[in-house]
């Protein structure tokens, strides 16, 4: 029989109640620690999926290795099995570990044996922090085949790959044969978009985030003041109008049910995303979790309200984000809130987890900065069982955190310990609260170093959300889908910016993006205006030049009538125009017309 048996004979039988609040003085609670009864069944909870402790090795063999040999042992606080009780009672990867099968609530079972919030042995004591720092084992770097002479277009490939624009090219057109797009006499019926098209329409999208207009429509305006020559030249206005309404990314078959996931219009471009983050670059040792808020106004299920934030209404996005070095700001790993994912755990904690998880940081030594709605006591000991410190702002009313921390004077300092974890409280212009796993109350000039490293973490990650800001390419949309799919169009933008800084390039992200834009456009170019009053685009210098000298220009028809297009007629085609040539007589279109009429004289 294991040493524990006994312990876990013993609780079942005792009386229901609140379960006893640590000590803050080290000193055991008169009450004896309760267990869960029999007839409450641990496998009855439900079995959360976001994270895996898979292990080949036996939890019975394991658990010999650091439980107490006697029940008194168990409940005496001084007990410790290391040989100092100054040092850390950590547990290795290996004790942590479990079948993927077994439900989590059999890993809490184990788990609260051990000296972790919530137990009789969790007591926090008044002395300085020993932190167990972990080797680092990562590999950090860009793990594909990119260099320092690398073009914007080739980096931001790897992100917004071929594979992907194939899909939305089909969504795109799917979408539009299901639900055509309202069109007026002076459009062109829908033609079936390509992989160039979309590429430019992107192009030209990156060049509205970087010159801005008051409305979309005055970069085909006919003032010099609002026009945008190269926008105009390369699509026309009416073109431009179809390709956003009918922009698509998933449908589901007639007759099928939706899908339950809330998410499910974005998902493949999201999970496409998401693997390119992951395997195309590795951030250094120190990581940041936190939240961003995407502006968003319209009603939708799956909105938040964040008043500390800057939009305030929009949903929330949880990013894992490099800290340090030239790619600081660089987000490895995101999860959008839908609401979905309540349960028995915290759902910071496992908004945390998930995104370690998923990223493949758990185990390597990382250094993970969090903000204050994800740091605990509970987390941070679940992320020191698999080899990775961490360290937060906390909330001094959050489950097991001390009660007795107390600052008065601008300066002051007042910190305690357990087993390897710093509380630590200091005042300055605020006063704060910080956990870590990672520092002692040390200080680094006028204030302690956990402080200076948070600080510094922090900005690393807003760094990221503040170069997206600069230059945002979503506009006012109805359809949540769209506009979200354009944050994250700017973000896989930031992150191929960054990219390019840890190749060693020295471009701003202004010039990045405009670079990226040409690319983006490459020769395609269609362009005519669809304004009401004054057509189109002007021809080419070479084309304009030759028929300035034989005196044939463009010119609007007076009293704002229309003309039948004559080049048009020739074709077998029926449109009318507000443009004519003079010298000709002749009704003609501007968007090709006017050239190869008078080309073909």
């Amino acid at each position: 029989m294991p040493p524990y048996a006994s312990i876990q004979r013993r609780s079942s039988s005792s009386s229901e109640g609140d379960e006893p609040q640590p000590s803050t003085s080290g000193e055991p609670p008169a009450k004896v620690l309760r267990r869960h009864p029999p007839h409450r069944s641990w496998q009855s909870s439900r079995v959360p999926t976001f994270f895996d402790f898979s292990s080949d090795d036996s939890d019975d063999e394991r658990d010999h290795e650091w439980l107490p040999s006697t029940l008194e042992d168990a409940f005496d606080p001084c007990f410790d099995i290391s040989s100092s009780e100054d040092e850390l009672d950590s547990v290795s990867q290996a004790t942590t570990t479990h079948d993927i099968d077994e439900p989590l609530s059999n890993v809490a079972a184990k788990m609260i044996k051990r000296n972790v919030p919530g137990t009789r042995r969790f007591a926090w004591k008044r002395k300085d922090n020993i932190p167990n720092l972990f080797s680092f084992q990562g590999s950090p770097g860009v793990k594909v085949k990119l260099d320092v002479s690398s073009t914007p277009l080739e980096i931001f490939s790897w992100f917004f790959t071929d594979d992907l624009l194939d899909l939305i090219v089909k969504e795109t057109n799917w979408y539009a044969a299901a639900h055509p797009p309202c069109t007026s006499p002076k459009m062109r019926k829908w033609m079936p978009t390509s992989r160039e098209e979309l590429q430019a329409y992107f192009g030209i999208r990156v060049i509205m985030g970087l010159a801005g207009r008051p409305s979309y429509y005055d970069y085909w305006s006919s003032s010099p003041v609002l026009r945008h020559e190269l926008v105009a030249e390369v699509m026309t206005r009416d073109r431009f109008d179809q390709l956003t309404a009918c922009l698509h990314f998933a449908h589901v078959e007639e007759g099928a049910p939706l899908p339950e996931d809330r998410m499910w219009k974005l998902r493949p471009v999201v999970n496409a995303l998401s693997n390119s983050f992951r395997s195309t670059f590795m951030p250094g040792q120190e990581i940041t979790i936190d939240e961003s808020l995407w502006k968003f106004h319209e009603k939708l299920d799956i909105n938040t309200c964040n008043t500390s934030k800057r939009a305030t209404f929009g949903l929330k996005v949880c990013k894992l984000c490099a800290t340090t070095g030239p790619a600081a700001g660089y987000t490895s790993c995101f999860k959008v809130y839908i609401g979905q994912d309540r349960g028995d755990i915290p759902s910071s904690t496992k908004a945390v987890l998930h995104l370690m998880e998923t990223g493949g940081f758990l185990g390597l030594g990382y250094q993970l900065f969090v903000d204050a709605w994800y740091t605990s006591p509970s987390l941070f000991r679940i992320l020191q069982a698999r080899n990775t410190n961490a360290a937060g702002r906390a909330q001094l009313n959050r489950k097991f955190m001390p009660k007795d921390l107390s600052v008065r004077g601008k300066g002051d300092v007042d910190y305690c310990s357990s087993n390897g974890l710093l509380a630590l409280q200091w005042k300055g212009r605020d006063t704060f609260t910080l956990l870590s796993t990672i520092h002692t109350a040390s200080m680094d000039g006028s204030k302690p170093s956990v402080v200076v490293d948070y600080n510094n973490s922090m900005k690393g990650f807003e760094f990221g959300d503040q170069m997206a800001s600069y230059y945002q390419m979503s506009r006012h949309s109805k359809a949540w889908y769209r506009k979200i799919f354009f944050y994250l169009f700017d973000l896989a933008i930031v992150n191929a910016w960054a990219v390019h800084r840890a190749l060693g390039g020295g471009e701003s992200q202004k010039t990045f993006r405009s670079d990226l834009a040409k690319e983006l456009l490459g020769d395609f170019r269609e362009g005519a205006d669809s304004t009401r009053h004054c057509t189109a685009t002007r021809p080419p210098v070479a084309v304009r030049q030759a028929l300035q000298q034989r005196r044939h220009a463009v010119t609007e028809i007076p009293d704002g009538k229309r003309r039948r297009c004559r080049w048009c007629s020739e074709q077998g085609q029926r449109k009318n125009t507000r443009s004519f040539c003079p010298d000709c007589n002749v009704g003609l279109c501007t968007y090709g017309c006017f050239e190869a009429w008078h080309t073909d004289e």
